[in-house]
This record gives C-alpha cells, structure tokens and sequence, in this order.
C-alpha cells in the first residue's frame, strides 16, 4: 500500500540525507578511514583479517564522534558461522579471531577512556542445535543463544543466566530479546518504558515487553 508524502516529510527526508552525506565526505570521517594511520603494533594486536581490521575501524570511528557502528561477522576470508555441515570453520577461524579482534577492542577503547561512555554488543541472531550431526554441524536453535554486553556503565567479568548441562535450554535468569532491547537502551539513556506517537497520534511503546536487567548495571 502506497502512502502520500507531503512536503515535510520530503524536506525531512532531505535533511536526514544532507546530513548523512556530509557526515561521510567530512574530513574527520575520511582520517578516521585511514587505516594507515595506525602503527603496525596496533593493527597486529587487533589481528590482520577483516574482522579484526573491521573492529579497529569501529574504534576509529567512535573517537571521530561516529555515535552507532555496526561491524558485521558474516562470511569474510571465505569463511562462515552458518556452521550445518561441520564447525571446522568456527573452531579453526571464527572464533579465534573474534576473541582477539574483541578482546583487543574492550581493551582500547578501556585504555582510551571510552569504554564507560561505549556500549558493544557482540550477538548473533539465533543459537546452534545443542546435538550435532556426526560431521559436528549444528542447525538453527532460537530457544537459547549467548550475547556479550560491555561498557556503558554494564559490569565487567560477569555471566548472566545458566542453561541446563547440553546448552539445550535457559534455567536461571532467563533473558528474553524484549529484556536485551530494554537493557540496551537504559545502558543508552534512554528510557525503555517511554512510548512513541505514530502517524496517527496512537501512543506506541519503545518494546511491547521485557524488563531492563538491573543486576547487569556496576
């Protein structure tokens, strides 16, 4: 169904495109681009593949003011987490250059007096079958998966929640996204019980449900 946009929301749109262009052609974003601008002892500790690459950028970013930074694990090097035939990739590759690339940023940006005022997410958006095939691949399993949640205020060396002996399901503190989505945005400041207006003047809440997950907060 198509809808009318009326002037404002065309000038709107304008702004938001404005800005968003001359936010990348600025020259605090082009430097912060520059990979060679970091010396070679830092580029090494993060690790030299485009995950680990990729995370040193997003620290670049966030010390040139950039306020939200995506960096996306998804098949780089040839590699992949859709692990269903075997998990050969995930032990040989994935996961130890997503411990050094993520360690290596916790710890920048904690060196660099960023950390308290940086929320980082680490999450995926499903878990993997507790019982693998005899190949050891694994399918989608929504019921239980982890998240890494840093800064922002978030305690440090922590583990929420427990699952049962198989990783099969949660038994303690369970956390469901509604609660993630509300923690997040208490870990931002903004208020995860406000409402929002839509289009037609209807109050909407920020997330339908879940609870902000106090014990997580120092």
């Amino acid at each position: 169904m198509r809808t009318r946009l009326d002037a404002g929301d065309a000038d709107a749109l304008d702004r938001h495109r404005r800005r968003a262009l001359a936010l990348i052609a600025s020259d605090r974003m082009g430097a912060a681009l520059d990979l060679q601008r970091e010396p070679d002892r830092m580029r090494d500790r993060y690790g030299r593949h485009l995950f680990g690459q990729s995370c040193l950028m997003a620290r670049r970013f966030v010390e040139a003011g950039t306020r939200f930074v995506t960096v996306h694990y998804d098949c780089p090097d040839g590699y992949s987490w859709d692990s269903h035939r075997n998990s050969d990739d995930v032990k040989k590759h994935l996961l130890p250059t997503f411990d050094q690339a993520c360690s290596a940023l916790l710890m920048d940006l904690e060196e660099r007096g960023l950390l308290h005022e940086t929320l980082v997410i680490a999450v995926g958006e499903m878990g993997r079958t507790p019982v693998a095939t005899a190949n050891w691949g694994r399918g989608h399993w929504s019921t239980c998966f982890p998240a890494l949640i840093a800064g922002a205020g978030i305690r440090g060396g922590i583990v929420y929640g427990k699952t049962d002996a198989k990783a099969e399901y949660p038994q303690e503190k369970t956390m469901t996204p509604e609660d993630l989505a509300k923690t997040i945005y208490m870990a931002l400041g903004v208020d995860p019980e406000m409402f929002l207006t839509d289009r037609q003047g209807r109050p909407v809440p920020l997330v339908e449900s879940g609870k902000a997950v106090q014990e997580l907060f120092g």
